[in-house]
């Protein structure tokens, strides 16, 4: 009794999701799109914020995800071109 005859999906495993929204700072957006990529299914970013609730993990607020948003990451040989000669 309480067996359900589905398997668990990628964006239900709790280190999977984890790893996508907390340490790689990915947007519930992003990691649908990643879960849609990788296995070929449809998901919702909706879902994926249900699942971040399931799981107890921290939603970002709207600031720390427009800040997210914003940063880009500049390739070092980028960024050492851009430095003024004094």
């Amino acid at each position: 009794m309480g067996k359900t005859l589905r398997s668990k999906t990628l964006y239900q495993d709790y280190d999977w999701l984890y790893q996508k929204y907390v340490k790689e700072k990915l947007s519930t957006v992003q990691i649908a799109k990643d879960y849609r990529d990788q296995c070929n299914r449809w998901c919702d970013p909706n879902t994926i914020s249900r699942w971040l609730k399931k799981h107890d993990i921290p939603m970002r607020t709207l600031a720390e995800a427009q800040q997210n948003r914003h940063q880009v990451a500049t390739p070092p040989a980028a960024a050492a071109g851009r430095k003024r000669a004094r």
